[in-house]
This record gives structure tokens, C-alpha cells and sequence, in this order.
């Protein structure tokens, strides 16, 4: 038996990544192909990368609405072809990029052996989240509560389910975890030097790279830099400069391809998916359908948003989530620390970002708050822990980590699967 501390903390993320490895792969084997959000647009554009060598251009009737919703209902005509399905092909490149080889590893003829590997290769990267989120609890927590994080986040069916996936999120979820860590650092503790800057300059440009909403952390960087740095105007020089260096080839094939006046394709976006739903205006019934399904669709909504939990496992996660922020309330001195305002913010600011968004389109789809996952994590955990004595905190949180392992795992086995069962 292990006795030491950091024993019991080197078990307690064994058995979390085994518990991660277990349910993904369910994830990935009990998903059927095409049936996670934007999936074959996302291989379509891996599958030009992979093929061509370039990156697609957006063009009008990359969006087909009717092909889309046979798709979605699994009614597809045998005339029908995935391969028109292009929508994705304004996004950064990275992911794109980077699961390019993958695609060639094996046989392209087969579809769904491809499909499997670029599912295989975004849980690794949801693996690596994991790590991230360790490292950023350790800034912030107590060591034995830290290594709980990972599991907090495994919890969570739709970050095992969005990581079983092909799309671009893994990828940013990991790259946001990623540059939190170097913000936490020095929140807490002065730098000194060229190298933060300029290697946290490029690491939040890769994020960009990646995806487009993670360009809130570049004001938060600066905010860090101006509260920590000796020399914030020539800190934070650099770090722009830096970002600038790693996202300017991709913003020169977007003008050489978008023009000028739309370099980051938005406005081309928008004219190709003319009938995507739209924001219709702010009404009671539009604010109580936001929350409610911004809500479920965080911890679990499968498919394309068509299956749905039942009440009782959402009225858990509410029990649990309300939970951990009254216990933030009880524990209010810890948020007057700059490193805890540092992770309200980062969760504020993809709060707001994601707000904006659905005042544009109608998107109610809560794994866009995953890029601020890892402080949400570490804020429920938090949360829970101040309910508790300091000693009985631990297994306090280890109780409740093996609870929503347990909801994670019924939501795979009990959901998912049937909800699935008349596409199969």
C-alpha cells in the first residue's frame, strides 16, 4: 500500500487516466460515424491537408442544411456523399495540420478505420489536458487536492465524449489548459528575462492556430504582464510580436485567399451557412432555453445535440455545481488571491465570448466553454473542498469524483449507446 503523499498523488491520476482511457475508448467504439458535431466536415478538411497538401478555401454549397439533417436522423440517401460536406474549411489550420499524417497512417479507402484513428488521436490530446490541468492545479490548490482536478474533468461526460471526436476542440482545449499554466506561474511569482514572453507569446499563437476563441487570452496575458512584470510596455511588446510571428503565414493565406476586408473568413462564413439558425432576439423563452440547454449540453447532450439525459442526472450535476459555488462563497477570501481572480476571469471571458456568440448565432452548445474547463475544474474542486475540514478533504473529494466517474460511465452505457441504437 502506498503511504506517502506523493504516492497517494501519483495513484490517484493512474487510476484517473485508466478511468479516461476506459470511457473514451467507449466514446470512440460506441459513437457511430458522422454522429458528433461537424465530424465529417472536420475530416473533410483533414482529408484535403492530407491529400493536397494545402489548406480548402469556403465556398458557397460547402453547407447543404437537407444532406445535414439526413445525415443527423441517419436517413442517408445512397446517392448522398459526406464528401460535400465542407463548412469547416474557414478555420485555423492547426489541428488540421497535425492530424494530416494521421490520416495516412493506414488505408484512406475505408472511412471508418480513418475515423477511428483521428478519434484515437484526439484522446491522447484529451490525455494530455489532463496532465495540463494537474500542473495548473498544483499552482493554486494544495498538492493532495490538485491531483483530484483530472478527475473532475473526466467527470464530465462531454469532455470525454467531445474527446472521442474528430474536431479542432481537443486540440484548443488542450493548448488553453496549455497557456493558462504560464499565466498562473507568474500571477504568482515575478519572471524576469525575454524567455515568458516571447515562448507564452508563441504558445497562445498556436492557440490561435487552433482556434479563433482563443485569442482571449491575449488580454489576459497582458493583464498578467502589467500587474507582475518590472517592464510591462517591452513585456508585452514581445509577446505580441511573438503571437504576430507564429499566426502571420496563416493571416497571409487568409487575405491571399479571403481578401483584405475579411481575413478571418467571417463574413464568408456567414454567406455560406445562410440558414444556420440565427439569433432571433432576446425574449424569456429564448434566455430560459439558453441556460437550460447551455447547461445540459456541458456536462452531456451526445450526437448533434439530440440525446439527452434524463432530468434526474441533470438535477445531480446542478446538486454538485451549486454545491461547489456556494462553498466558493463560504471560501470568498481565497478569490480576493490574483492567481484565483486570474482563473475567474479566464472562465468570465469564455462566459462572455460564448454569450456573444449566440447573440449572432444560435449555438447553445456547451462544450464551447471547454477552452476554460481546467479553472472550472479547479474551481468546483475548490468549492467542494470548503465544505470540509482540511483533513477530511481529500476524501471528501475523492467521493465525489468516484460519483461522477460513476455518472460518466451511466451516461455512456445508458445514454449514449441507446440513443444511438436506431442508427445502428
Amino acid at each position: 500500500m502506498i503511504h506517502s503523499p506523493q504516492g497517494t498523488r501519483v495513484a490517484i491520476l493512474a487510476v484517473t487516466l485508466a478511468c479516461y482511457a476506459a470511457l473514451v475508448a467507449g466514446y470512440v467504439t460506441r459513437t457511430p460515424i458522422w454522429q458528433n458535431p461537424d465530424e465529417p466536415a472536420h475530416y473533410n478538411y483533414i482529408a484535403f491537408v492530407a491529400e493536397t497538401g494545402g489548406l480548402p478555401e469556403l465556398r458557397v454549397g460547402d453547407w447543404d442544411s437537407t444532406l445535414l439533417d439526413r445525415l443527423k436522423n441517419g436517413t442517408l440517401q445512397p446517392t448522398d456523399t459526406v464528401a460535400s460536406i465542407r463548412y469547416e474549411g474557414w478555420q485555423p489550420p492547426l489541428f488540421y495540420l497535425a492530424a494530416a499524417p494521421v490520416y495516412r497512417l493506414g488505408p484512406t479507402a475505408d472511412a471508418a478505420a480513418v475515423v477511428l484513428r483521428l478519434r484515437a488521436f484526439n484522446a491522447v490530446l484529451g490525455a494530455f489536458t489532463l496532465g495540463a490541468a494537474y500542473f495548473v492545479a498544483r499552482e493554486v490548490l494544495p498538492a493532495h487536492l490538485a491531483a483530484f482536478t483530472p478527475a473532475v474533468i473526466v467527470g464530465v461526460p462531454m469532455f470525454t465524449a467531445v474527446a472521442a471526436a474528430i474536431s479542432a476542440d481537443p486540440l484548443a482545449n488542450l493548448l488553453a489548459a496549455a497557456a493558462l499554466l504560464p499565466l498562473v506561474r507568474r500571477m504568482r511569482r515575478s519572471v524576469r528575462g525575454l524567455t515568458w514572453p516571447l515562448a507564452t507569446g508563441a504558445l497562445i499563437g498556436f492557440g490561435i492556430l487552433s482556434k479563433l476563441a482563443l485569442a482571449m487570452f491575449v488580454p489576459l496575458a497582458v493583464v498578467v504582464i502589467v500587474a507582475r512584470s518590472a517592464r510591462p510596455v517591452r513585456d508585452s511588446a514581445l509577446l505580441m510580436g511573438s503571437i504576430a510571428l507564429v499566426v502571420m503565414p496563416w493571416l497571409v493565406h487568409q487575405v491571399t485567399t479571403y481578401g483584405w476586408a475579411d481575413p478571418l473568413a467571417v463574413s464568408r462564413h456567414a454567406a455560406v451557412v445562410q440558414d444556420q439558425a440565427r439569433f432571433p432576439g432576446l425574449s424569456a423563452d429564448y434566455l430560459g432555453d439558453f441556460l437550460t440547454t447551455s447547461f445540459h449540453s456541458f456536462w452531456a447532450q451526445f450526437g448533434w445535440m439530440a440525446i439527452v439525459a434524463p432530468t434526474r442526472l441533470y438535477s445531480a450535476w446542478a446538486i454538485l455545481t451549486l454545491g461547489a459555488l456556494v462553498g466558493l462563497v463560504r471560501d470568498r477570501r481565497r478569490l480576493a488571491e490574483p492567481t484565483w481572480r486570474l482563473l475567474v476571469g479566464v472562465v468570465l471571458t469564455v462566459m462572455i465570448a460564448y454569450i456573444g456568440y449566440n447573440l449572432t448565432f444560435k449555438q447553445f452548445q456547451g462544450r464551447y466553454l471547454f477552452t476554460a474547463l481546467v479553472p472550472i475544474a479547479v474551481l468546483l474542486a475548490a468549492g467542494w473542498a470548503a465544505w470540509l475540514p482540511a483533513r477530511l478533504a481529500p476524501r471528501g473529494l475523492a467521493l465525489i469524483v468516484t460519483l461522477l466517474l460513476a455518472l460518466n460511465a451511466y451516461a455512456l452505457l445508458r445514454v449514449l449507446s441507446p440513443g444511438f441504437a436506431p442508427l445502428g
